[in-house]
């Protein structure tokens, strides 16, 4: 096999890596203090409803005023819980959750995952590649339960400026990161088993974990 390109199926890369960052404490903390501030957004709605339903109210202008005053007073909260939620996907689901556009490649020399950056105000050109020369990993691991795939040995990272140009920002070249480096992705690609064959053709060791 000269070159084989993996496509990766982007939602189900997104939906393993929501599984895999869902079962964190810290995301469980968040989601509940989201659900605090959406139920003081809806408690505010629900009591001046209420008040504008009073009888004793004098006037349909301060009816609906109050009503008003409602929604207003739900509006800060509401943003709250939307904000705790969005940064903890963002943060507590790193790296997976800022990349888009991927991709995963192998060819005679080694394995190459690439992605842009999805927060990157120019992720529409800047590419990053985590790539590794077959005889530098020291092993392939799979965890089967999340479905993530982590690569180990002396892994390199280039970030092109232009990948179709070939204009290089930044290169972590010749095993900067360690012999023990690692970079990683989850397993949402098509023809999965070609991309095992081609392992265990090159004598990559693969090990499967279960949680």
């Amino acid at each position: 096999m000269e070159e084989k390109f993996y496509k990766v199926n982007r939602k189900q890369f997104y939906r393993l890596a929501k599984n895999w960052y869902s079962q964190k404490k810290p995301w469980k903390y968040l989601c509940l203090l989201s659900w605090f501030f959406i139920l003081i957004g809806v408690a505010a709605i629900v009591v001046m409803c209420i008040q504008a339903a009073d009888p004793t109210v004098p006037s349909l202008d301060a009816r609906v005023l109050l009503a008003l005053a409602g929604f207003i007073l739900a509006v800060l909260p509401l943003i709250f819980a939307y904000v705790t939620k969005s940064q903890a996907k963002r943060i507590l689901g790193k790296p997976y959750t800022g990349m888009q556009m991927m991709f995963l490649l192998t060819n005679r020399s080694g394995i190459q995952f690439g992605y842009h950056e999805k927060f990157n105000r120019k992720w529409l050109l800047n590419t990053m590649v985590d790539q590794i020369a077959y005889e530098n990993i020291h092993h392939v691991e799979l965890n089967q339960k999340s479905r993530l795939v982590t690569v180990v040995g002396r892994t390199e990272r280039v970030e092109y400026i232009n990948m179709e140009q070939d204009r290089i920002g930044y290169s972590f070249t010749d095993g900067q990161f360690g012999d023990m480096a690692s970079f990683s992705f989850f397993l949402a690609i098509e023809n999965e088993q070609e991309f095992w064959d081609e392992l265990e053709k090159r004598g990559v060791k693969v090990t499967f974990t279960e949680g």
